[in-house]
Formats: C-alpha cells, sequence, structure tokens
C-alpha cells in the first residue's frame, strides 16, 4: 500500500494561529488554490489511485473535494484522520496555549472535563489508521486527506519515532507513506 498524505489547505483558523483539533474549519481562497495545486501535482505524478480517503472534518473534506474534482475520484470519510483533540482547550490562540501549557518540549493541560487527547493516544489513533488503510487498500495507492500533527504522527507510528522528529507538513503538502 502507497498513501499519498496531504494536509488541507490554509484556514482561517490557520491565519488566526488557534488549536483547531476538531472544529470544522474553513478553506481560506489561499488553501483553496493551495489544493487546486496540489490536484494538478497528483494529476500529473501518472500514478492510478483507488481513492480519496479523508478526515470527515470540514476543511479535510473541502480539500479532498477539490482533489477528488481533478481526479475524478471517490472521496470516503473517515474520523480515524481526525486532527488530535484538544478538548477544552479548542479554539484557544496558539501563542497563549504555548505560554500557559508547553513545558519542558511537552503539551501540559490541565485536567477537565473534556480533557486534551495525549501524545500517546494520538500516536496509537494513528497506528489504527495505517493499519484499517493496510487492511481496506492492501496493494492499492490511496491519497489521504488529513491534519497537520496527525499527518506526523502516521509517519512517526510508520518509522517507530515521535512526532516531534518528523518535519511540519505546510498547508496542502503531500508527502508518500510506503506500507
Amino acid at each position: 500500500m502507497t498513501l499519498y498524505i496531504v494536509r488541507h489547505g490554509q484556514t482561517k483558523e490557520n491565519v488566526i494561529r488557534m488549536l483547531q483539533g476538531h472544529m470544522p474549519g474553513n478553506l481560506t481562497e489561499l488553501g483553496k488554490d493551495q489544493v487546486r495545486k496540489t490536484a494538478d501535482d497528483l494529476a500529473n505524478r501518472n500514478v492510478r489511485f483507488k481513492c480519496i480517503v479523508s478526515s470527515d472534518l470540514k476543511r479535510a473534506m473541502d480539500s479532498a473535494k477539490i482533489i477528488a474534482d481533478k481526479l475524478n475520484l471517490p472521496v470516503i470519510p473517515m474520523p480515524m484522520l481526525r486532527e488530535r483533540d484538544w478538548g477544552s482547550y479548542t479554539g484557544t490562540p496558539l501563542n497563549e496555549a504555548r505560554e500557559k501549557y508547553y513545558k519542558n518540549g511537552k503539551w501540559d493541560f490541565p485536567l477537565t472535563e473534556h480533557p486534551v487527547e495525549t501524545e500517546e493516544e494520538i500516536l496509537q489513533r494513528a497506528n489504527m489508521a495505517i493499519a484499517k488503510l493496510s487492511e481496506l487498500y492492501p496493494d492499492e495507492n490511496i491519497i489521504v486527506v488529513t491534519h497537520g500533527q496527525f499527518a506526523r504522527n502516521m509517519f512517526a507510528a510508520n518509522s517507530n519515532c515521535s512526532y516531534k522528529e518528523i518535519e511540519s507538513f505546510a498547508n496542502a503538502e503531500v508527502r508518500i507513506l510506503k506500507k
């Protein structure tokens, strides 16, 4: 199985730098253009894709739809591909969150009624997503549209390392993961 992992295009929430987590997210015009360029790039790779599997969050599904329209592929939503759940801190400005909760190279949020998904939990979910995709599409080329931190966790799961060792994804960037 070969996964072409794509981060969604730029969102209004990216521009104002907030912890988006499970928020829907709204693509900017630049974000739509980024994804159109990615769709063109994927179309020019001379690869036969089976389908697009996407996080079910709006920003990813909107990105997947742009790619699907260019490549004439079905989009299959997969909630397991969602971004990290920031719990009660979803929507917090990133600078504020970093000042208060990022200590010694790790996020350390106080427990709340809706807790933050831990680094271990998102990595485990990434492992499960890769296993599920391998089961469903063992010998196929698949486009996966997801989110920055989750994409890094997919590569970390595949390489048995921390997501922090994986370079951040730019909006609408494509990277190949072979399983």
